[in-house]
């Protein structure tokens, strides 16, 4: 089986692979224009047009880095696409399970088998490219230049353990799809809207709460008054809410803050521009309800990661099981 697969797999693992190596390469030259950057920065500090020679070259490093941030971004995707989905599909289109099947192999052995080929390999793989990156992210994605931490929304996303656990989730999405999507809808276009849709859900939802966040005073959506010290250097911005302004007593009688913001919203007719409008800042500070920026500091940088690694190998160990149990009832 582990032979059969490789065979099988070895066109698709080619252009991984060269594709991972072109990323390297590229993040090699990234690196260097970051370095160079940094020189015309400090060594034009004292010409005639400082800001538009060290502007060009800030610029143009920050696009290269963005382009890689987006190769490696997509590497998740292409292994559930190119990986996942025929494993099962594939099979199932050519008739080559029955063959299997007839040959005393049981069913959730040539699955398991066959991912489990596909796997191993694949987190081996994962973790070097995932050295590279960090070691990549670390020098030019929190260079003095670009000025951001690796808790930031794209750095995040491309670092750690999360691009692993990622990379296997997109492994057992292909799989699942490729079971359960044969006849309904194309599986490749089936694995593609639920990992998009998973990776949204966990950023959106599930991300702001993985640690617990720190709260700052807000003027309006994104803008607080001075970050305190403890939430570190470029802490991430997660969210905004309301809460009851700390030492106010309330009694049976209180309104809920629920009430209080949408009372203020209809008073101060404040639209779609509620948090910066003065006049329904002014309303919450009246009835004792604070505006909230909620931040993700630094310092959870490894808490996140672990944890948001942690959703997605359950993810894996879901969906494999249930395609190893969906394939078991499939009639020969």
């Amino acid at each position: 089986m582990t032979w059969v697969t490789w065979r099988r797999y070895r066109t698709r693992t080619v252009f991984l692979t060269l594709f991972m190596l072109i990323l390297v390469l590229f993040m090699i030259m990234t690196l260097h224009g970051y370095r160079i950057a940094v020189g015309k920065c400090g060594t034009q500090a004292g010409m005639s047009f400082p800001e538009t020679v060290c502007a060009r070259a800030v610029h143009r490093a920050e696009s290269h880095a963005n382009y890689v941030s987006w190769g490696i971004g997509l590497l998740p995707f292409l292994v559930g696409l190119m990986l996942g989905t025929p494993l099962v599909a594939s099979e199932i289109e050519s008739r080559t399970n029955r063959l299997a099947w007839s040959q005393g192999v049981t069913r959730s052995r040539w699955l398991l088998s066959g991912w489990l080929t596909i796997a191993v390999p694949l987190v081996v793989t994962m973790s070097l490219f995932t050295l590279i990156v960090q070691w990549w992210a670390s020098h030019v994605v929190t260079s003095s230049i670009y000025g951001t931490g690796l808790i930031q929304n794209t750095a995040f996303a491309i670092s750690g353990v999360v691009p692993i656990a990622l990379s296997i989730c997109a492994l057992s999405c292909g799989t699942f799809f490729g079971i359960t999507s044969r006849r309904f809808l194309s599986p490749y276009l089936g694995t593609f809207i639920a990992l998009v849709a998973i990776e949204e859900f966990i950023y959106v939802k599930v991300f702001p709460t993985l640690a617990p966040r720190m709260a700052v005073a807000a003027t309006r959506y994104g803008t607080s008054t001075a970050l305190p010290i403890s939430l570190g250097p470029n802490p991430r911005y997660v969210g905004f809410g309301f809460r009851q302004s700390p030492g106010f007593q309330t009694t049976s009688g209180t309104p809920s803050t629920n009430w209080i913001v949408q009372h203020c919203a209809k008073t101060t007719n404040a639209g779609q521009t509620l948090p910066g409008n003065s006049s329904y800042m002014r309303c919450l500070r009246i009835n004792h309800v604070q505006a909230m920026n909620f931040y993700q500091p630094g310092s959870h940088y490894w808490i996140l990661q672990w944890r948001e690694a942690g959703i997605y190998l359950v993810l894996t160990a879901a969906l494999l099981g249930l395609s190893v149990w969906m394939v078991g009832r499939w009639r020969a």
